[in-house]
């Protein structure tokens, strides 16, 4: 009768054996994740040394995998497999990559590249990612996706049984409170960078002259920096009954390469169609007028006529924007401006489209500026003094009647 082969990467009864110089041989069958059984060894001064190196091996043997992933193999060699996998694969940019190659390379590499896998336990990325976040809580967030993402594929391969990531202790983001100009501010703000441009005292770099023009569109479209660095004319529709413009695209940048106009907005949901309104079409016609532009020219382009580089502009933004009184604004503060009157006047799922959310959760959160006032509703409070109180009655009349059952 057929011998029962062993369950898969389990070995057999161990053997000793005592060899002429005096050392000690232990072995067994062990059979592998492949399906093959092989005869293990290991040597040692005496048998139970012996039999302990090889149970120890036993309990560490991998055969290769078809990717080579193995509990030996260090982090560094995992991490250039999880990132060509990555990038074969198309579920994130090239953007995404290059930022998940970023914080690899200046966080996690330092600290971890040379340990193998099963190096990489729980309590040692937790301590880790506690370093990263008593300073840095946004990048220790982000390495932790990156080590996710990296183990994760070594637990696909059979190398690890568990992802260690899962189980370090969460990373607290500091709660900041979203800041948003009111009407007012807006109002302060672009009359101050009207003058701002029109001073003829300006002094230092070269005074951009299209800074307040760039503050109507950010105002009346919400758009992120880039989206609106790479707006064409052929982006825009003026002429119509209802003015439109669509956000269609980003700036960027990738290593080692100049800046240039991505074909497609940061997500899918980002890529929309805004309706303008009138104080911004009037803006926009009046630029047009003025320059006659083609409809491939960006709006607000370089001095070059090329792509802007949102960097440049936050340059340009900070010298216009000093002694202001605003120096905490950035072209960010413009978007969750946008989104909290739009909030205020519809709802966050209004405000989530006009931004380019794919759901209102994240504008919730990081874009709505939270009322410091509550908003006027006494008009529903005041039904609780609709109904005036009645008298209460006193005297014998107000008196329960008596259950005593007896009478006079």
């Amino acid at each position: 009768m057929a011998r029962h082969p062993l369950p898969l990467e389990t070995w057999g009864k161990v053997s000793r054996a005592k060899l002429a110089a005096g050392s000690w041989r232990a072995s067994a069958r062990y059979r592998d994740s492949d399906g093959i059984t092989r005869t293990v060894q290991a040597f040692g001064p005496t048998g139970a040394s012996a039999e302990r190196t090889l149970i120890l091996g036993l309990k560490e043997r991998t055969v290769s995998n078809p990717e080579g992933v193995s509990r030996d193999m260090r982090l560094n060699a995992l991490s250039e497999l999880w990132f060509a996998e990555m990038e074969a694969s198309g579920r994130a940019s090239r953007q995404t990559i290059e930022g998940y190659r970023d914080t690899y390379r200046r966080i996690i590499s330092p600290a971890l590249s040379g340990l193998r896998l099963r190096e990489l336990s729980t309590g040692r990325l937790d301590q880790f990612l506690k370093k990263v976040a008593l300073d840095h809580p946004a990048t220790a967030r982000h390495s932790k996706v990156v080590l996710a993402g990296m183990l994760g594929l070594a637990v696909r391969q059979d190398a690890i049984a568990s992802n260690p990531i899962r189980e370090v202790a969460g990373i607290r983001q500091p709660q900041r409170n979203v800041r948003a100009l009111s009407i007012a501010d807006v109002q302060s703000l672009r009359s101050w960078v009207k003058a701002w441009q029109d001073s003829p005292d300006h002094e230092g770099r070269p005074r951009a002259t299209d800074l307040l023009e760039a503050v109507d569109v950010f105002l009346s479209t919400g758009a992120r920096i880039g989206e609106v660095m790479a707006l064409r004319w052929e982006d825009v529709d003026l002429d119509t009954e209802h003015p439109s413009l669509t956000i269609s695209g980003t700036v960027t940048r990738f290593k080692g390469q100049p800046l240039f106009r991505q074909d497609h907005t940061k997500t899918a949901a980002g890529y929309r169609t805004v309706a303008l309104p009138r104080f911004v079409v009037e803006t926009l016609k009046r630029m047009r007028a003025e320059r006659q532009p083609w409809p491939q020219d960006f709006l607000f382009p370089s001095a070059t006529g090329t792509v802007r580089s949102p960097n440049n502009f936050r340059r340009q933004w900070r010298d216009a924007r000093e002694g202001s009184g605003y120096e905490w604004v950035t072209p960010h503060v413009f978007r969750k401006t946008v989104a909290t009157i739009i909030d205020r006047e519809y709802s966050s799922k209004d405000a989530a489209a006009q931004l380019g959310h794919s759901g209102s959760a994240i504008t919730e959160k990081h874009y709505i500026e939270k009322a410091a006032v509550a908003p006027d509703l006494t008009r529903a409070l005041e039904k609780f003094a609709t109904a005036p109180p009645q008298p209460k009655p006193l005297g014998p009349a107000a008196l329960p009647p008596s259950n005593t059952g007896l009478s006079l």
